[in-house]
C-alpha cells in the first residue's frame, strides 16, 4: 500500500526540474522580500502587499480556471477538441481578455478603497501582470510535450532578472513603484521567452476556435467560483486590518505570513507527486484500498509537517535578524502560526482525493465555511485584539475549512486523518523490506 511513496523514476526525473525551479524561486523571492520589507518599512510594504493580495483575488478572472482544464485537454486530445496549437491560441485569447478584466477590476477596487494615493499607482503598474499572465498558456503546451526543463529555465531566468531589478531599487533607494514594475516585468519576460520558444518548437501558429472557447467557459465556472471563495477566505483579514488598524499593521501581518509562505511549498509538491501515482494505484481498486491510501497519504503529510517543525523554530529565531526591529510586532505573531502549515497539508492531501473521487463541489463548500468563520471572527476580534485577532480568525477559518468541514461533509477524509497512524507498522515494515532489498 505504500507503493505511491516510491514515485516512479520517469515521473520524478521529468518533473524534478519544475520542483527545483519552484524551490529556487521561492528562496530567492523570500530573500528579496526581506530586503524590500527592511528598506521600505511596514507602511509601504503593507501597501505593496495589499495590492498583491487584491490582485490575487481578481486574478481568478485572469486564469478563468484554465490552469486545470487547459493542460488536461491538451494531453487528452479528445475528438471534439481542436489541435493543440488551436487550443493554445484559443486559451491565450480567453486568458488575455480575462486578464484585462481582472486589471480593470483591480484598479477600480483600489481607487474606491484609497483614492488617488500611492497605493493606487502601485496597482496601476503592478496590475499589468494580470493580462501578461496569459502567457502561462504556453506552459500548458510545454508540459504536455514534456519540455519541463524549458519551463524551469524560462521562469528561473525571468525571476532572476526581476529580482536583480528589485535589489537595484533597494540599493539606489528608488520609489516603491520600481518594485511594482519589476514584478510586472517578470511576467513580460516570461511572455516573450515562451512566445519565442513556442514559435521555434511548434511552427504552426494556430487559430482561435469560438466553439471550443464556449466549451472551456462552460466547464470553468465552478473552478472560478471556488477560486474566488478560497482567495476571499485566505485574504479577508488583510482588508479588515487595513480598515481597523492601518497600513503599518498590514505590513506587519504580511511580513509574518510571508516568512511562512515558503513552507506552503511542501504540501504543493507533496500533492503534485502524490496525485499521478495514486490515480494509477487505486484505479478500479476496492474501497478498502482507497481508504488505506488515504490513511497513508495523511500519515506522510504528518511526517512532512513534523520535519518542518525545526525549520519553523529556526524561522522564528532568525526573523528579527532578517527583518529588523521595525517588525517586532510581526515577530510576536510567529509562534501562533506554527500550526498553519498542518492545515495546508490537510488541504493538499484531501484535494488529491477530492479529484480522484470527482467531488469538485466539495472544496467550494469547505471554503465557504472557512470564509464565513474567518470573516465573522476577524470582524469581531481585530478591533479588540489587533493582529492577534487577525491570526486567530485566520487559523480558525482554516480549521473550519479542513477539520470541521470534513467532520460534517466528508467523513472518509475525517476518518482517514484520525486513523492514519494505524498504518505506521505497515509503513515501517515496507521501509525495512525496501532497505533490505537495497542492501542485499
Amino acid at each position: 500500500m505504500l507503493q505511491f511513496f516510491y514515485m516512479s523514476k520517469s515521473f520524478f526525473s521529468a518533473s524534478s526540474a519544475l520542483l527545483l525551479d519552484r524551490i529556487f524561486r521561492a528562496g530567492i523571492g523570500l530573500l528579496v522580500s526581506i530586503a524590500i520589507a527592511r528598506h521600505y518599512g511596514p507602511t509601504e510594504f503593507g501597501q505593496l502587499s495589499y495590492v498583491l493580495l487584491a490582485a490575487s483575488l481578481f486574478g481568478v478572472f485572469a486564469t478563468l480556471g484554465l490552469d486545470e482544464i487547459g493542460p488536461r485537454d491538451m494531453a487528452a486530445l479528445h475528438s471534439d477538441h481542436p489541435s493543440r496549437q488551436d487550443m493554445l491560441k484559443t486559451i491565450l485569447r480567453i486568458r488575455s481578455f480575462g486578464g484585462l478584466l481582472a486589471y480593470f477590476l483591480l484598479v477600480v477596487f483600489i481607487y474606491i478603497e484609497v483614492g488617488n494615493e500611492p497605493t493606487w499607482w502601485v496597482a496601476l503598474i503592478l496590475g499589468l501582470y494580470l493580462p501578461l499572465q496569459s502567457a502561462d498558456a504556453y506552459d500548458y503546451r510545454f508540459r504536455v510535450e514534456k519540455k519541463f526543463t524549458l519551463i524551469a529555465i524560462t521562469r528561473t531566468v525571468s525571476a532572476l532578472i526581476s529580482s536583480a531589478f528589485k535589489v537595484l531599487s533597494v540599493v539606489f533607494g528608488w520609489p516603491i513603484y520600481a518594485i511594482s514594475a519589476a514584478m510586472t516585468g517578470e511576467y513580460a519576460v516570461n511572455s516573450i521567452i515562451f512566445s519565442r520558444l513556442n514559435k521555434y518548437y511548434f511552427q504552426s501558429r494556430g487559430s482561435f476556435q469560438f466553439n471550443y472557447a464556449k466549451q472551456l467557459l462552460n466547464r470553468s465556472w465552478k473552478i472560478i467560483l471556488s477560486g474566488l471563495v478560497i482567495t476571499f477566505q485566505s485574504r479577508i483579514e488583510y482588508y479588515l486590518i487595513e480598515k481597523f488598524l492601518g497600513w503599518n499593521s498590514v505590513g506587519q501581518y504580511a511580513a509574518a505570513l510571508k516568512i511562512f509562505e515558503v513552507l506552503d511549498m511542501a504540501p504543493i509538491i507533496f500533492s503534485l507527486l502524490l496525485l499521478p501515482e495514486l490515480a494509477v494505484l487505486i484505479s478500479g481498486a476496492p474501497r478498502k484500498k482507497f481508504i488505506e491510501a488515504f490513511q497513508c497519504a495523511y500519515l506522510g503529510g504528518f511526517f512532512i509537517y513534523l520535519a518542518m517543525l525545526p525549520i519553523m523554530v529556526v524561522i522564528i529565531i532568525a526573523f528579527p535578524f532578517a527583518f529588523g526591529h521595525k517588525y517586532d510586532l510581526a515577530q510576536d505573531l510567529l509562534p501562533f502560526l506554527i500550526i498553519r502549515p498542518l492545515f495546508g497539508m490537510f488541504t493538499a492531501v484531501r484535494g488529491v482525493f477530492v479529484i480522484l473521487e470527482h467531488r469538485y463541489i466539495y472544496p467550494l463548500i469547505a471554503s465557504l465555511m472557512g470564509l464565513l468563520v474567518s470573516f465573522v471572527l476577524a470582524l469581531l476580534l481585530i478591533p479588540r485584539m489587533g493582529l492577534y485577532g487577525a491570526v486567530a480568525a485566520n487559523l480558525l477559518g482554516l480549521f473550519s475549512s479542513t477539520i470541521l468541514a470534513d467532520l460534517l461533509f466528508y467523513r472518509d477524509s475525517c476518518r482517514s486523518w484520525w486513523t492514519c497512524f494505524s498504518q505506521l507498522s505497515f509503513v515501517a515494515g515496507k521501509i525495512k523490506s525496501s532497505l533490505r532489498m537495497k542492501n542485499g
